[in-house]
């Protein structure tokens, strides 16, 4: 059987990439640095300089991760007999015999999938996956988040992947529903 590999998908990344380049520049609109930040007379002007440098803190984030990825052609997922690996998340390939479960998690139509591992402690992250790994875990409720958001395949191609290997490899018992 061969693996299944996700790739980095350049015109989805393009995409993201001009997106968060609209929102910094809005970001900068509202932090007042582009000329007089908006006024609705609902909310102070200090809140929308913090709510605008917000902006820009996390879509200029997203934008230089983007753009790293757009110069990256390293996998981003591979599932396969062994286990799987998620390049965001580290090098390592995650045996299926240590992972628990696998889940769902989905909002506004952004899904992720969501390994629940046996012993988190063996497989740490790496950058900024294994600082943001305890706000994720609040959120989904698993160990690792894996989001296919720029990638050449979908999330439905990875579910099949894992059922099929799952089904070879009998274990985990995955949880595939929403």
């Amino acid at each position: 059987m061969d693996d299944f590999v996700a790739y980095p998908s350049r015109k989805k990344i393009l995409l993201l990439i001009l997106g968060s380049m609209v929102f910094v520049g809005l970001g900068l609109w509202m932090a007042g640095v582009l000329g007089p930040a908006p006024s609705t007379g609902r909310y102070s002007t200090g809140f929308t300089h913090l709510i605008g440098w917000a902006a820009v803190t996390v879509f200029g984030l997203g934008l230089v991760m983007s753009f790293r990825r757009l110069l990256s052609r390293s996998e981003l997922l591979r599932i396969g007999p062994v286990g799987i690996r998620s390049g965001q998340w580290s090098d390592r390939i995650i045996p299926w015999s240590g992972i628990v479960d696998i889940t769902l998690w989905t909002y506004r139509r952004q899904t992720v999938i969501v390994l629940h591992l046996r012993d988190a402690g063996r497989f740490p992250g790496r950058g900024l996956a294994r600082l943001m790994a305890p706000a994720n875990r609040i959120l989904t409720g698993g160990d690792i988040s894996i989001s296919l958001t720029g990638a050449d395949s979908t999330v439905e191609d990875a579910l099949l992947a894992i059922t099929r290997c799952t089904a070879e490899c009998c274990q985990p018992t995955a949880n595939l529903s929403h």
